[in-house]
């Protein structure tokens, strides 16, 4: 259900009684948080920057001066953050000839309402007004109060509620038509969705300073396909207008239509964002979660990501803008007067990695890639830093983890393949080769880990509740995705063959004794084995496909059916007007709970190489528009019709309208400093079409962003018809 009368929530009305009396209020309190000052909390705005906030462990109180004694009936109360975090328990106070007494009706116990009208059982004439909390153990999160005299009026009346966010406004009259804001490549599958409109709607597309239309189509399902229109590269930015059956006509935000698009404008802002979210060395001066980017940890992919990437096309890596400067980056470390913020979780031993990285080892050759220079970067901490523990409640304790290791098989196998010697020191590679060979066997990378088991899964019903930060969380986290380590393994394999190294034959063991616990234990059709594992799904398809394509007589035999299955599960759960694969077919359209734009921007590397593989054409074609639409979402093709930059002026010129629910840009990880950062997606309460649902937790992360440049690999190599295998110049089928 979509809901139109948006602007009614945000209108002041002076109808008698309905005036917000705290709106002329003088606010002061027992205490508060450097910058959440007491006015916030009657200022007319609902939101999470503009709020009071108390100290924790303390009693505490905001008084309401009203100045002259007048009649409250019945208070509005805004507690929280985001969608969780309500004031428990609270007294509302006035101020009577005798001093502070209760308002009959204002005693709140046991609340969970972030969003809270509080109906006095007597009415009270009074000068103040004082909100008292009675759980001193929370700190007080109150975002707005407001009084009134007439206990009939609607929450929110006379308040600026941005708490909602820029929300688009509806007019169910008119069609509505929601497309990539930013474009789609002219090759590919290229659809919109139009939610409102009826079959048989007609659509053209015109340039958008040309009323000729230069394509047309019908609207299906709510569905419109343009993959025939394909226009010469060129300057000018299209427009669709959906008209016809009773409805006004509509037209879409602008895009482009180019042939490599996606390099164009996303592939520096992902390499941006890697430079910027460095630890201690990018856009802020600390390490939160202590790995080598800031919130990264032991299950990122960053490093992978990377490799992959400059491997999808060296000649476009090669070309791009060279940022980094080592020997500045090392006299700034290295100084004295260097001020590291150690405030955040897991910092101990950070600036030393740090320091150690610049002093101990050899620096990139000159003229290296910035993409090279942040695999050395990273790998190069971890050689200093190699233990971790994720700050996020993970019941892993602190050691050098598996999936660290991994990162290190990426490099090593690329190196020939890119010629690596010209821009890393052999010194350099001997020593990723030598942590390999101390680590693997040891972490447990040779065997089956104990979380892939859909036995230690929880189910959906755990997560219920206020939405979960931290903690078990598995899989949605997305620690663990099953069969993580058989990539890696099939390239040690192919490492230590190269490299006449003994015991190269464990390697491939294990990826076949790995592949076959899969096919025998994970059922594709439980989404927690599938979406489930959120941004980290990408580790689990394509690795199996690497292993069909580039070891058919060693892979099980059940492999290609296995891969297709997941192929048509994928398919059965996409079936709806935004071509979105669904976590279930049930309520949740998205993983429950947890916010899911590394999931989106994953998924083509599955969707692309599972096409490689299957025989059907039709599902070829199918998964080819999925993968596609995925990225169409991420770039404002959804319900919420906004793109998942939470800055879309840092790296993303042509989206239209970025999110709109913003996370504070000087908090935890600070990933909101960052140039190309992806911060969000709509969540199951905004599906089919809910622009008032919920929003959830709307912080970028490194883990998003690493996700993403898989995706992106994997449209490039898909594009080229290249394979991530061999040496690169494989032919795939690619059904366009």
């Amino acid at each position: 259900m979509c809901h139109v009368a948006l602007a009614l929530l945000l209108s002041a009305t002076t109808a008698s009684g309905q005036e917000n009396l705290a709106a002329t209020a003088t606010a002061t309190a027992s205490n508060a948080r450097d910058g959440y000052v007491p006015a916030n909390a009657v200022d007319g705005v609902i939101s999470d920057e503009s709020r009071w906030l108390s100290h924790s462990g303390r009693k505490a109180w905001l008084l309401m001066d009203l100045g002259v004694p007048k009649r409250v009936t019945v208070a509005h109360v805004f507690t929280g953050y985001q969608d969780a975090s309500a004031v428990r328990s609270f007294d509302l106070e006035y101020r009577s000839e005798d001093g502070w007494e209760l308002i009959p009706g204002g005693r709140v116990r046991g609340n969970s309402q972030t969003r809270l009208v509080v109906e006095f059982t007597h009415p009270v004439s009074t000068s103040a007004v004082r909100f008292v909390n009675r759980d001193p153990s929370q700190v007080a999160r109150v975002r707005e109060i407001a009084l009134y005299e007439d206990a009939s009026v609607a929450i929110g009346t006379g308040l600026a509620d941005r708490s909602r966010g820029n929300r688009p406004e509806i007019d169910p009259t008119r069609h509505l038509v929601v497309v990539n804001q930013v474009g789609y490549q002219t090759s590919w599958p290229k659809r919109f969705t139009a939610p409102l409109s009826p079959d048989g709607a007609l659509f053209a597309i015109r340039e958008s300073n040309n009323e000729r239309s230069l394509f047309r189509g019908v609207v299906r399902n709510g569905l419109g396909d343009f993959t025939g229109f394909r226009p010469a590269d060129g300057d000018v930015e299209f427009l669709i207008e959906v008209s016809g059956k009773g409805l006004k006509s509509a037209v879409s935000d602008p895009f482009s239509i180019r042939e490599d698009l996606y390099q164009e404008q996303f592939w520096q802002a992902a390499v941006d964002f890697m430079i910027d979210s460095r630890s201690v060395v990018g856009t802020h001066p600390s390490a939160y979660g202590g790995s080598a980017w800031r919130d990264g940890t032991y299950y990122d992919f960053v490093v992978p990501s990377l490799v992959l990437l400059y491997l999808s096309d060296p000649e476009f890596v090669e070309s791009m803008p060279k940022q980094l400067d080592w020997h500045y980056d090392k006299k700034r470390i290295l100084s004295k007067d260097f001020q590291f913020d150690a405030k955040t979780p897991h910092s101990d031993g950070v600036l030393d990695a740090a320091r150690g990285y610049y002093a101990d080892l050899e620096p990139p050759h000159p003229g290296a890639p910035d993409v090279i220079k942040l695999i050395h970067w990273g790998l190069g901490y971890y050689l200093l830093k190699p233990a971790s523990k994720d700050p996020s409640g993970d019941p892993e304790p602190w050691k050098v983890q598996g999936q660290t290791v991994e990162q290190f098989a990426f490099l090593l196998w690329a190196w020939p393949r890119l010629e690596l010697d010209r821009w890393l020191d052999k010194s350099f590679y001997d020593r990723c080769q030598a942590f390999v060979s101390k680590h693997w066997e040891e972490s447990g990378l040779l065997e089956n880990s104990k979380w892939w088991d859909p036995a230690t899964y929880q189910s959906v019903s755990d997560l219920m509740g206020p939405n979960p930060m931290g903690g078990y969380l598995h899989p949605y986290k997305g620690r663990h995705a099953p069969g993580h380590s058989i990539l890696p393994n099939l390239l040690m394999y192919e490492v230590t063959n190269r490299s006449g190294l003994p015991n190269s034959e464990r390697y491939l063991h294990a990826a076949q004794k790995q592949t076959e616990w899969l096919i025998k234990n994970i059922d594709w059709n439980d989404p927690r084995s599938t979406k489930g594992h959120r941004m980290s799904e990408h580790k689990t398809v394509p690795g199996l496909v690497w292993f069909l394509q580039n070891y058919p007589d060693h892979a099980p035999p059940d492999l290609p059916g296995f891969i297709e299955k997941w192929a048509q599960v994928a398919v059965s759960r996409s079936n709806n007007m935004w071509d979105f694969r669904r976590f279930d077919l049930g309520e949740h359209w998205t993983i429950p709970k947890l916010n899911e734009p590394g999931n989106l921007a994953g998924f083509p590397a599955c969707a692309l190489s599972a096409s490689w593989v299957v025989k059907d054409p039709e599902l070829v074609k199918r998964l080819r528009q999925l993968a596609v639409a995925q990225f169409d979402n991420l770039f404002g093709r959804n319900p919420i019709q906004a793109a998942a930059p939470g800055h879309p002026e840092n790296g993303f010129r042509l989206v239209e309208r970025g999110w709109p629910k913003l996370y504070p840009k000087n908090v935890c990880a600070r990933i909101e400093l960052c140039r190309g950062a992806l911060c969000a997606s709509p969540g199951s309460e905004m599906y089919p079409l809910d622009i008032d649902g919920k929003f959830r937790h709307p912080e970028g992360w490194v883990n998003f962003n690493a996700a993403w440049n898989v995706g992106l690999a994997y449209f490039a190599w898909d594009q080229y018809g290249r394979a991530p295998f061999h040496n690169g110049k494989t032919r795939i089928r690619t059904d366009r």
